[in-house]
């Protein structure tokens, strides 16, 4: 059926927040004319994004079937010495929910306190956080709820080395928990949940949950992909009465810019995330007036706040060897053929408890420093600690988590089994910015990430380095340090890393000739393993510290959680939304995803997407006088969740 030409809402943007909107509202009222436009392709039965265990492929720029579109600093960064940050976002329906790395976070409640907004505390969205779960885990609070879309669970397998990382953990003073997502938990240890359904090992994302839900049952929902929003269409009094939208790729009519116009009769809503939405608005007119004026753009709202206070969250990622009896995923992404035969198989055959029904990442933590750590933490720091963390104690300065195996480009590494230490800062005082260049929706925006351009951001990141360091080395399964993956410390500092003990390396290559031979290397072998050593943590001195910032302002990166370009708050403050999501200085228009943020939020992102796309989907029906169906659509190829909450089910 050819699409209409005018519907009632239009949703721009088929993300996580986009799914909700237009799936929720689509199934509030049969009669309701739902457009979703994305401008990626349909995730519908994608099996490299619904086998969770694919999602490292995702990332891959191959040219085709391109999940992710890559936004790159368009400045060198005087604060990353001279490099410019690449930050992926998803290109593909489902947003990042289709290809991320199915880590199920939450904010901490003092996060969303934090926006200083009517209707948008914690205690206000609870509710919403239970309506949209499934959560298929056992837990002793009641902040989570099991009649939702979204599946949370522990997936098909958990992996020795998590149990591993767990007693290393409680080593070193971050005790276990079994829910450190409860919302007030902020240094606590535990087997970390995903957004896998434990029934059927597939990966729970947001088209899937929300939207083709609705179209395997309804026909009031209209889907187009491939296809990316130009700009937002107004009448004379600024009411926003459509859109227009073009090819995703312009390989057609000369490289003109060909146009579709779809009219709404009720409501246009901007859901293409914290990259993609502020780009719409200042081609439709809505952002600095200054600049819109420059580039030829007819003024609808000047708000200066459009693209501003961009914030993301930062990793780095320290690779570690392990002992060679170690379950980890190195043999699957590396290629070896019997391998991934096996793994492959083993999903046809019983896909719930297969390995690729894992992320690999079983197991992390939330960390707040010590008086003590913070001494050393530097002046920078300490004036934020006081303002934002000390008086907050839900909120947590890093999170920490495993992976069974490197998650790295494996034709760069030598043979051998690793495990991967991500530390993420979740509340960088650092901001940068983006604007578009031209009306034309295929040039390129200019783009600032503004990673690490406040010197306030490296103490915690070098702090959690250490920490995560000395998890390593206490773990049974640790065999030295993969030396290319961390700072280079003077060899003569006892911080120095050792790579392989020998006695690994001979069970690698047990016939190498030159196993052991280590002459004028950088690479010092390692300790052989001794389960009774008592291990001191490391002394770093201020030459030591200088390595890791190095080493941090060379390989520091997105955590794919961008957030802010078009702020909650007031107008005379740069905000771009209302409470309401409305746009200021127009009507009939709403942004609704997590460009939204007025302030950072300590968590993977995908939770707080689909929070927000729950609240403004209550705002938008509250306005079109609908009231939202629960439960909803029966997610295909999952059980009809019961009511009940899930327990681990014996393997």
């Amino acid at each position: 059926m050819v699409h209409p030409e005018e519907v009632d809402v239009i949703v721009c943007g088929g993300g996580p927040a986009g799914c909700v909107v237009a799936g929720r509202l689509a199934y509030a009222d049969p009669t309701l004319k739902v457009m979703l436009i994305e401008g990626g392709a349909n995730n519908r039965d994608d099996p490299w994004v619904y086998r969770p265990g694919i999602y490292v492929k995702n990332m891959q720029r191959d040219g085709v079937n391109d999940k992710a579109t890559f936004y790159t600093d368009t400045m060198e960064s005087s604060y990353m010495r001279g490099r410019k940050s690449i930050v992926p976002c998803a290109n593909i329906l489902g947003g990042g929910s289709s290809i991320n790395f199915q880590m199920y976070t939450r904010a901490s409640a003092s996060d969303w306190d934090d926006f200083k907004t009517e209707g948008w505390t914690c205690k206000d969205l609870v509710p919403l956080m239970k309506r949209l779960e499934n959560y298929q885990k056992p837990v002793n609070n009641d902040t989570h709820g099991y009649d939702g879309p979204i599946a949370i669970s522990n997936g098909g397998q958990i992996t020795p080395v998590a149990q591993d990382f767990l007693r290393a953990s409680h080593a070193i003073g971050v005790p276990f928990s079994d829910d450190i997502q409860d919302l007030t938990t902020a240094h606590g240890a535990e087997i970390w949940a995903k957004y896998i359904n434990r029934h059927t090992g597939r990966r729970s994302d947001a088209a899937t949950a929300y939207v083709h839900s609705v179209m395997d049952v309804q026909d009031n929902l209209y889907l187009r992909t491939n296809a990316r929003v130009s700009r937002v269409l107004f009448d004379a009094n600024n009411k926003a009465v459509g859109v227009a939208y073009v090819p995703s790729r312009n390989r057609a009519h000369g490289g003109k810019v060909v146009e579709t116009i779809v009219k709404a009769r009720k409501m246009v809503v901007l859901s293409s995330g914290t990259l993609g939405t502020p780009q719409i608005l200042e081609r439709s007119g809505v952002g600095n007036g200054e600049m819109l004026n420059q580039l030829g753009i007819k003024v609808v709202s000047d708000l200066p706040g459009v693209g501003e206070e961009y914030q993301d969250h930062y990793t780095t990622l320290s690779i570690y060897r392990v002992s060679n009896d170690t379950l980890t995923t190195d043999d699957f992404l590396r290629g070896v053929k019997e391998v991934q035969q096996e793994i492959f198989q083993e999903w046809e055959v019983s896909p719930e408890k297969a390995r690729l029904s894992s992320n690999s990442i079983d197991a992390g933590f939330k960390i707040r420093p010590t008086e003590e750590e913070l001494k050393e933490m530097g002046p920078e720091f300490n004036e934020l600690w006081d303002r934002y963390f000390k008086d907050k104690p839900d909120k947590p300065v890093m999170f920490g988590s495993i992976v069974a195996g490197a998650y790295a480009d494996h034709t760069l590494l030598p043979p051998g089994k690793y495990i991967t230490m991500f530390q993420y800062l979740e509340y960088p005082a650092s901001r940068g910015k983006i604007h578009v260049k031209s009306a034309n929706p295929y040039v390129e925006p200019f783009f600032d990430s503004g990673f690490m351009n406040n010197k306030a951001d490296f103490a915690p990141i070098r702090w959690s380095y250490k920490k995560t360091r000395e998890v390593a080395r206490r773990m049974d399964a640790y065999r030295g340090e993969l030396t290319s993956h961390h700072p280079h410390f003077h060899p003569a500092s006892p911080a120095a890393c050792k790579d392989i003990d020998i006695q690994t390396a001979k069970g690698i290559l047990p016939n190498g000739l030159t196993v052991g031979i280590h002459m004028g290397t950088w690479h010092k072998p390692g300790d052989v393993y001794d389960p009774s050593k008592v291990h001191e943590d490391i002394q770093y001195t201020k030459e030591d510290d200088e390595a890791i910032d190095n080493w941090v302002a060379d390989h520091v990166e997105t955590t794919w959680h961008s957030l802010g370009t078009c702020a909650m708050k007031p107008r005379e403050q740069g905000g771009v939304v209302d409470k309401r999501l409305s746009v200021y200085g127009t009507e009939n228009l709403k942004c609704v995803d997590l460009s939204i943020c007025p302030d950072n939020l300590g968590t993977n992102t995908y939770s707080s997407a689909l929070l927000v796309g729950e609240k403004g989907a209550d705002l938008i029906a509250e306005e079109l006088g609908l009231k939202i169906r629960v439960p909803h659509a029966p997610v295909p190829h999952a059980p009809v969740p019961t009511g009940k909450p899930g327990t681990q089910q014996v393997r």
